[in-house]
């Protein structure tokens, strides 16, 4: 006989600090701590960098540069623009020479415009990845959070079976010890007592491992998690009407597309000549000797004739590129589409169980009242009430698994439709005390 203090004492008390936790507080401490935001953040810098650099091609570039070189034989110190016998040419084995110059590039046939398209889109599709792995993260967080209210909801029914049999094996105790009922009614209650202490223990570790894990998504310890109280939920969104215009992953696969293409461009440029400008000033001197100054002015252009075939394999390479990327855009839509027909599908079920299960819930409630006055005044037997109150756990649990599972489809449609943002979660997922 294990004695009803036990379970008294191991009945779960409510989290004690005051403050509730709402879900999204929780999200907004997911977003702000966990690295896998952060590594896509670092992304959109990266990203940010390359357009700049990209855009930088467009402006000249000026260099300041210096020498010093000591010759083995004296050498000309200054420039030979004329012979002049009556003044010699000045010659010294230590030389020095300072410059200021500037180039730029006048035309390329677009291989500049096309590497600040395609870094522009990169750009682009960084965004839309932070944006696809926030809503990714968010997600999980809600259905971290589901999950410790689910596991701490079902634990609650636990504490109410083992209070409802602890009763029962109390009274049939005192109905042995007055002689009205026989000694296997008090080893049934008490068997059925050790078997809801057991599923017990295995429903207060399913709240445990809930805990650390939107413990981990937070940034905080798993002790201050299990003393957090947290608010509940109410789903009240419609469905969304339209399929995946504003996935982000598919608005992400579009942008990489855009800049595989752009980079097929740049390539191919690179077929064609580079006319340049430039201009410096340009000062000469040895080390004791007086700097003279004079000015550059140039126009010249590039074009390699041969390149061993580096060209065309690079605008192979690059076209071949882009044919995957336009075909990871139709993948990416037909897995969103499968995404979204799938998430429906689940939301449906979900909300059917849940309905099914109300009316579940409050039949076996009834049956439960029912069949403890029939016990009580000896039309009922135990092993009835004992069923009953079974019954009765199964379906408050499934009800409280339900109701979260309705909320997890819904966010998951969100997310794949694109809508789960801040606004979405604000407007559609009501917390409750």
């Amino acid at each position: 006989m294990i004695p009803i203090a036990l379970f008294i004492a191991a009945l779960a008390a409510p989290p004690q600090d005051t403050a509730r936790l709402t879900v999204t507080t929780a999200i907004d401490r997911a977003l702000a701590s966990h690295p896998t935001i952060a590594v896509a953040r670092a992304s959109v810098d990266v990203a940010d960098a390359d357009v700049d650099q990209a855009r930088a091609a467009w402006l000249p570039g000026v260099s300041l540069d210096g020498s010093l070189s000591r010759f083995q034989k004296p050498m000309v110190v200054w420039p030979l623009h004329a012979l002049d016998l009556r003044n010699p040419p000045t010659f010294d084995t230590e030389l020095s020479q300072a410059s200021i110059g500037a180039a730029y590039t006048l035309f390329d046939f677009g291989a500049r415009s096309a590497k600040t398209k395609a870094a522009t889109a990169q750009r682009s599709a960084a965004d839309a990845s932070l944006n696809a792995t926030e809503q990714q993260m968010a997600a999980r967080t809600i259905v971290s959070y589901l999950r410790v209210l689910t596991a701490r909801g079902v634990l609650g029914a636990e504490d109410q079976r083992v209070a409802a049999l602890a009763a029962e094996a109390t009274r049939a105790r005192h109905r042995l010890a007055a002689g009205k009922s026989a000694r296997v009614d008090t080893l049934r209650a008490a068997a059925e007592l050790a078997n809801a202490a057991a599923d017990r223990v295995a429903s207060a570790a399913n709240v445990e491992m809930a805990e650390h894990d939107l413990a981990r998504l937070m940034g905080t310890t798993p002790d201050a998690m299990r003393a957090t109280a947290l608010a509940g939920i109410r789903l009240t969104s419609t469905d969304g009407a339209a399929a995946d215009a504003a996935n982000a992953d598919v608005l992400a696969a579009m942008r990489r597309a855009d800049a595989a293409q752009a980079s097929v461009g740049a390539a191919k440029a690179a077929r064609l000549p580079q006319l340049q400008a430039s201009t410096a000033i340009v000062d000469r001197s040895n080390i004791t000797g007086r700097w003279l100054s004079e000015w550059q002015v140039g126009l010249g252009f590039s074009w390699p004739i041969f390149t061993g075939g580096a060209r065309e394999s690079a605008i192979r390479r690059a076209e071949a590129s882009s044919r995957a990327a336009q075909e990871q855009v139709r993948l990416t839509r037909l897995v969103t589409e499968q995404q979204v027909d799938d998430a429906r599908t689940a939301l449906d079920a979900s909300r059917a169980r849940f309905a099914a299960l109300q009316a579940a819930e409050a039949q076996s409630s009834e049956v439960a009242r029912i069949t403890a006055l029939a016990r009580d005044v000896g039309e009922g037997t135990q092993t009835d009430y004992l069923i009953a109150e079974a019954a009765l756990f199964r379906a408050r649990s499934g009800l409280v698994q339900a109701r979260h599972a309705v909320i997890a489809a819904r966010v998951e449609l969100a997310r794949i439709l694109g809508e789960l943002n801040r606004s979405w979660i604000a407007n559609s997922l009501e917390s409750q005390p």
